[in-house]
């Protein structure tokens, strides 16, 4: 159960990190196909794998819920201080994963290496629309008057965040930014902001859900040709990451 929870704080800290994809650390660390597994079948499944389910899910839970909250304000601290040298240590946490996801698995095989290309070209086209569509965040205090109109919009980011965080290789984080979300999130939570969140934490969990549950059906019917497709969005990940160390 520690070990479950300390893991759950490790992908709650990369969570907060933009660039950093929790779906890459929960990859690296070895719990990824569990993770979508539990999410993603929990409302179909019998009652004891319920139980099975809620119990894996409340320990991770729990440890990225204090890897948010605890580490929010040290890691976007050791971030603006230091932030190649916070960058380096995620680096050397991610680079592992690619042998271990690919254990197995036939990478020269042709469609493995077209599922492989199909995830550089994914990824490649998401960072250039990124930058494409990337602007200024206008930064919102906790003290500034809520409206239902603001909080369907963080709905909607936590939607979006969420899915991408399922996705190894893709940041959340990096999401909330371009839609100007990201520092006022950050703010909430060491604020504890409660309503903000409760409309941000209710997107997010319908989020995890729905992209869980696709990616498990994917591992399930096409396990090579889905870790094959990782593995290019890893890739290509972890260069647009090296490129930040020499801005």
């Amino acid at each position: 159960m520690l070990k479950i929870f300390l893991k759950g704080i490790v992908i709650g800290i990369a969570n907060v990190l933009p660039g950093v994809s929790g779906g890459t650390l929960a990859v690296v660390l070895g719990i990824y196909d569990k993770l979508t597994e539990a999410v993603g079948n929990f409302l179909t499944a019998s009652m004891e794998k319920k139980v099975e389910y809620a119990k894996f899910l409340s320990q991770i839970g729990a440890g990225a819920v204090l890897g948010i909250v605890a580490f929010a304000g040290v890691i976007s601290k050791m971030y603006e201080l230091y932030p190649k040298g916070t960058t380096i240590a995620f680096l050397f946490l991610i680079l592992p994963s690619i042998p271990v996801i690919l254990k197995g698995e036939k990478f020269f095989k042709k469609d493995n290496l077209i599922a492989f290309l199909g995830g550089v070209v994914f990824t490649g086209a998401f960072m250039l629309l990124t930058k494409a569509i990337a602007g200024e965040e206008i930064v919102r205090s906790a003290e500034t008057l809520f409206t239902v109109g603001y909080g369907m919009k963080l709905f909607f980011c936590g939607l979006v965040a969420a899915g991408a965080m399922v996705i190894p290789g893709i940041s959340g984080s990096l999401l909330l930014i371009l839609l100007g979300e990201y520092y006022n999130i950050l703010g909430y939570i060491k604020s504890f902001a409660i309503l903000p969140l409760i409309f941000f934490a209710a997107g997010t969990g319908i989020g995890l859900v729905l992209v869980s549950k696709a990616i498990n059906v994917l591992l399930n019917k096409y396990r090579s040709y889905t870790l094959n497709f990782i593995v290019g969005i890893i890739v290509v990940s972890l260069i647009e990451i090296v490129q930040t160390l020499f801005i």
